[in-house]
């Protein structure tokens, strides 16, 4: 090619994008493909189980390993009034049920945020409102407690489950403790008819540098 019949800069010439993005374009769009067809072989239960925590069951007095924790429900007990301690305590139309935990930290010092309880009757009760959480500053390796009191219907107690997790926001994908209250008609009608109130008031802090609780000798 003559100087004469030269092409001139920019004129006709094609300019090729870098080798590497193009690459990393072509592996995002097969990513994204495949992540496609991952969601859309999945079932309508499978996507639902997907958006689910992994319920761990566990009953009173056993202890179940969670991803977080080890955690024992050391006992369950129920009445009309609530004591909270140094608070004023509180009347129910119909049972305070009363779960206490030892909870032993091996991640790391995040306390118990979540609560429900999932009545005799499949309704799903939250935590706010009366219903409370009262854990203890949790240290790592080191046991302490949590009191969980949530207001049931009378009619409802009996078949109650109580779920409990570390996060109070988002819950999907980790372990949660699925506990079986062991609540029969039995104890309904006897917590019915107490007059005295189950204790509902906060657990005992720990020392973080022994491991003692605040309320030892």
């Amino acid at each position: 090619m003559t100087a004469d019949t030269a092409e001139a800069p920019g004129a006709g010439s094609r300019t090729r994008p870098p080798l590497g993005r193009g690459l990393l374009t072509l592996v995002l769009v097969v990513a994204a493909l495949a992540a496609g067809r991952v969601v859309d072989s999945l079932t309508a239960d499978e996507r639902v189980v997907f958006g689910r925590p992994f319920l761990r069951p566990v009953s009173v007095g056993e202890t179940v390993t969670l991803r977080y924790a080890e955690l024992t429900p050391r006992s369950v007990d129920g009445a009309p009034v609530l004591d909270r301690g140094a608070d004023a305590p509180m009347q129910s139309p119909g049972l305070w049920v009363v779960t206490r935990l030892s909870v032993t930290p091996t991640l790391d010092a995040e306390p118990l945020r979540h609560a429900t309880l999932v009545d005799g009757r499949g309704r799903e009760l939250t935590l706010g409102g009366r219903n409370e959480l009262l854990c203890a500053a949790p240290v790592p390796g080191v046991e302490s407690e949590c009191v969980v009191s949530f207001e049931v219907a009378i009619a409802a107690a009996a078949g109650s489950h109580l779920r409990v997790a570390r996060s109070g926001r988002e819950v999907r994908g980790d372990d949660m403790a699925d506990i079986d209250l062991g609540i029969g008609a039995d104890e309904v009608r006897r917590w019915a008819a107490r007059t005295d109130r189950v204790d509902g008031s906060a657990p005992p802090e720990i020392e973080p540098t022994t491991g003692a609780r605040a309320d030892a000798s």
